[in-house]
């Protein structure tokens, strides 16, 4: 008689799904992973139903842990502090950012100066006038690299000025780190789990590699976390918290720089920004609206339209955000070339170089259809462009699918791991920089400007132990792949949200999502551009231990401290 009731005890729904889902993106991941194609689960009848069978095997194997997971979440009590946040802060915020930065030191040290992105050295050379200063790579991030270039230069060695930046962005990561895991335990997370997670955060490399590279997704980063913790609470607070003059303040100072750092992020705090619109209690809409408008004002009409052009700055392209159509329209005349009728081809031809773009195209990486991209085109052209490219999609619906499957799939399959930057070689760019040059400038200058930024070879032996055992602790680790970060943690947080029927739990899992969606539009699958959702995990796993409840749209209490738990809290409704 109990069998049947033990059965459903079991049983979880939402474990099924996530379980079925991920098992899914490993078997879609694995044929892509292998030969850019779905030949593997449905090249036919017989591949579709084996892979059928594959999911269900590996969704049953995954299941049974998520179910564990979920359930062992479901006993998790929090006790919030008593104390204002700020009180909290005061005493945890500086041991644990000292904590984390002692595990991140190291790496730097080993491999000092640092790591240098190419598009960072791209950007040094705009700096020094040597190639044409734009506003494709942000300029904001352009001018605060050029700021400690120029110190290393007034210093003598380049070096110390990459070394200086890192050094302060390791440590700026490290207390926005610190933030989120010290408003994580303020809301009630146990202290054994947050100094787990803060463990985790010191010494698993895929925390500790990312802040030592000079690049704009580590530099955006630092803004990121703290725009994360201050989305979360607006968010438990229906929006009570923007309502004192300080923390609007403060506000303004992380949104800004956020978006003029890296450009996406408009629509990131667009998307916030609405969802607190709809959530909020009354008096904080104002705010809300007002803060967004005035940081919109600064990043894409005072910044772009009337700073850069007084100095001189060229502005950027349209074409970042372009390649899942292009990419789809390359993969179709790559296959059907033969099959698309002349007016197609010219309309294709106005806005993307039509002859050779089926041979330009690459199955991982956006940017060689993308450089075909006609910049000149009129809004008609890209109109009509518009509706051939949606006619050839639905027409060859699983070529268009398989090229942005093709582009994407690392961050869905745990098959890749995420390697960051580990040594600095730059001779290879040296013909992508000639190229690209201004007429007046020689390859010798850009030689000069790179030759300098090299790592002391007292460190070659140190350096290539940690490298290699890096790089061998990440293959075949779930903990190292881009997929855990870039879309695991997000979608199992959410599904246990959706579980526990928390709107507060679901809303605060939204800016990863909107962060995975940029993914899946972007050029191609580096570990850099996963990093907001790297630092974003912690905060996502640190929910999932907090069921925390939000304020009611008619409490008027000041948000010093997390509502207090009852059972129905706790546990999923």
């Amino acid at each position: 008689m109990n069998r049947p009731s033990a059965l459903r005890a079991l049983w979880d729904p939402h474990a099924v799904a996530t379980a079925l889902v991920l098992a899914a993106f490993v078997v879609v991941g694995a044929s892509f992973d292998a030969n850019d194609s779905a030949v593997w689960f449905a090249g036919s009848v017989g591949a579709a139903v084996g892979s059928g069978l594959v999911v269900l095997g590996l969704g049953a194997a995954l299941f049974v842990p998520l179910t564990l997971l979920f359930r062992w979440l479901d006993g998790r009590r929090a006790v919030p502090e008593p104390a204002s946040f700020r009180e909290t802060a005061r005493r945890r915020l500086l041991p644990t950012a000292g904590a984390i930065l002692a595990g991140w030191l190291p790496w730097l040290l080993v491999h000092a100066p640092g790591n240098v992105d190419s598009d960072t050295i791209t950007q040094r050379l705009q700096w020094m006038g040597l190639l044409e200063q734009t506003d494709h790579h942000p300029w904001f991030d352009t001018m605060v690299f050029g700021w400690f270039w120029d110190l290393g230069s007034a210093l003598g060695d380049d070096r110390i000025g990459l070394f200086a930046f890192l050094l302060l962005q390791e440590a700026a990561t490290a207390a926005g780190a610190a933030l989120v895991l010290t408003y994580l335990g303020w809301l009630g997370m146990a202290r054994p789990i947050r100094w787990t997670l803060t463990a985790a955060v010191a010494v698993l490399p895929v925390f500790m590699a990312a802040p030592s590279v000079m690049s704009k997704d580590a530099f955006a980063a630092v803004f990121w976390l703290p725009f994360l913790v201050l989305f979360v609470e607006a968010v438990r607070t229906r929006g009570r918290v923007l309502l004192s003059a300080r923390v609007g303040v403060v506000a303004l100072a992380i949104v800004i720089p956020l978006i003029l750092a890296k450009r996406t992020n408009v629509y990131l705090v667009v998307v916030c920004a609405v969802v607190l619109l709809v959530i909020c209690a009354r008096r904080a809409r104002l705010r809300v609206a007002a803060g967004t408008a005035g940081a919109l004002l600064v990043t894409n009409v005072v910044w772009p339209l009337l700073v850069l052009p007084a100095i001189g700055i060229a502005p950027g392209t349209a074409t970042d955000m372009l390649t899942i159509p292009v990419q789809q329209t390359a993969r179709i005349v790559a296959e059907h070339g033969d099959e698309i009728p002349a007016d197609e081809r010219a309309v294709i031809d106005a806005v993307l170089r039509y002859d050779g773009l089926g041979e330009a195209y690459v199955p991982r990486r956006s940017d060689a259809v993308k450089g075909r991209w006609n910049l000149e085109a009129g809004s008609e052209e890209r109109l009509a462009y518009a509706r051939v490219w949606l006619a050839q999609v639905i027409r060859y619906p699983g070529t268009a699918l398989s090229a942005t499957a093709a582009n994407t799939f690392e961050y869905f399959a745990p098959v890749t791991p995420m390697i960051f930057q580990s040594g600095i070689v730059l001779d290879r760019y040296l013909d992508f920089w000639e190229a690209r040059a201004l007429p007046t400038t020689t390859r010798a200058e850009i030689e000069a400007a790179i030759e300098d930024l090299h790592e002391p070879a007292a460190l070659d032996d140190a350096r290539l132990a940690v490298n290699r055992a890096t790089e061998s602790l990440a293959e075949g680790n779930l903990l190292s792949s881009k997929a855990f970060y870039a879309s695991w943690v997000p979608l199992i947080a959410l599904a246990y949200a959706i579980r526990r029927r928390s709107p507060l739990h679901v809303l605060a899992v939204s800016p990863l999502l909107v962060n995975l969606a940029f993914l899946v539009a972007s050029p191609v699958a580096l570990p850099r551009y996963i990093l907001p959702l790297v630092y974003g995990s912690v905060l996502a796993i640190g929910m999932m231990l907090t069921p925390v409840r939000w304020q009611n749209r008619e409490d008027d209490l000041a948000p010093a401290a997390p509502a207090p738990l009852t059972e129905s809290d706790a546990t999923p409704g």
